[in-house]
């Protein structure tokens, strides 16, 4: 397709897949996910169209035919200005160090910013979100995402802020006597089959913010047909409609064998979401999770969450407890985000913290890591 420095840029093609294995291997370790076959083409797949996986992934290719460079592309539709649009989410941008420097990441970038509706990245160092910002995209000010944690085991959860050496002042434990109830909306436990039976309207409330269009196609895909993690969703029935919905991902924090609640993503009319946070947090309970986690960009929710003692975190307070769990690790918060269009310009540019909303759900943001991590 293109050529820089004698490295050919173009899609990934199905015979490419046995060298996208060895070069994310050298890319990401020896544990990478991303040599096995089966995620990669479940991860890379295309949606909800009928494009083959890797549709919207770039590479770039040397003279010997290895695969030198990557930059994935994850498709999600788009709520802005009242329509939907395209995204294609940036992902997995990787160039080995030797081919550093060279323009090919340049070469790639460009030709996905001409090509593609809206470009969107989430989770990248501030160097590179320089590089993005130069390039026009939105930076949304530098800002990152904010995190939500309800502390359920203090002990359990200061002993692993402690282990990455972290500052334990803000683990502040719920103190707040929860028992269940019967509530004022039918609320059940969706599943790969019951879910068929609902409309889905989930975005009533929220005509003037920008998020991912949430439809019950999109809610199928992204949570029962993911065959790698296991969710626990909640829905708000209303005339047999789903308004609000979370789902929730269980983590087992090693080397310890705490568990966590991660709240993958929350959304629906504001007026019931409580409902779901105090039905996530008898759950917590009940299951002995020792915090509740919640990662979310925009001020949605922001006084439902403080109601329910959620501790608010941001910038760097947002590492006091692990993003990641196969082991914990210390690792700096890089949650940045940017966003860029050619086709709608001065929408995306008029983006801010304040009218937008992404969750775990965007992105890459909520995926295995290690091939270990396989069960």
């Amino acid at each position: 397709m293109n050529k820089t420095s004698d490295v050919t840029i173009r899609p990934i093609q199905v015979t490419d897949i046995e060298k996208l294995k060895f070069f994310f291997i050298k890319a990401y370790g020896q544990q990478t996910i991303f040599q096995n076959e089966d995620f990669l083409t479940h991860y890379f797949s295309t949606r909800l169209n009928n494009k083959p996986p890797f549709s919207n992934s770039l590479i770039g290719i040397n003279k010997k035919e290895e695969i030198v460079s990557h930059y994935g592309g994850l498709e999600y539709s788009l709520k802005i200005n009242h329509t939907v649009k395209p995204i294609i989410w940036g992902v997995n941008a990787y160039t080995l160090s030797e081919y550093r420097g060279k323009g090919v990441n340049s070469q790639i970038v460009n030709h996905i910013i001409n090509n593609n509706i809206i470009n969107g990245i989430i989770g990248l160092s501030s160097q590179m979100l320089s590089f993005y910002q130069k390039l026009g995209y939105n930076i949304f000010n530098a800002e990152r995402f904010s995190r939500h944690i309800l502390v359920l085991n203090h002990t359990k959860t200061v002993e692993v802020c402690n282990y990455i050496q972290q500052d334990s002042k803000h683990i502040i434990e719920q103190n707040k006597l929860l028992k269940d109830h019967l509530y004022p909306y039918k609320i059940i436990e969706l599943t790969a089959k019951n879910i068929h039976h609902y409309h889905v309207n989930l975005d009533e409330d929220f005509t003037e913010i920008t998020t991912t269009y949430r439809t019950k196609e999109f809610l199928i895909w992204r949570f029962f047909k993911n065959p790698f993690i296991q969710y626990t969703l909640y829905g708000i029935i209303d005339e047999d409609t789903i308004v609000a919905y979370i789902a929730l991902r269980e983590e087992t924090l090693s080397p310890f064998d705490y568990k966590v609640n991660r709240i993958i993503d929350l959304f629906g009319r504001i007026d019931v979401v409580k409902i779901l946070l105090h039905k996530t947090i008898i759950k917590s309970i009940l299951n002995n999770h020792i915090y509740i986690d919640f990662s979310k960009f925009g001020s949605v929710y922001e006084k439902e969450l403080q109601e329910f003692n959620f501790i608010p975190l941001e910038n760097e307070d947002c590492c006091i407890l692990p993003q990641v769990t196969s082991p914990v690790e210390n690792r700096p918060n890089n949650e940045y985000i940017g966003m860029f269009s050619k086709t709608f310009c001065e929408e995306i540019k008029n983006l801010s913290k304040a009218n937008v909303y992404f969750t775990r759900i965007d992105a890459d943001r909520d995926r295995l890591a290690k091939i270990t991590q396989l069960k």
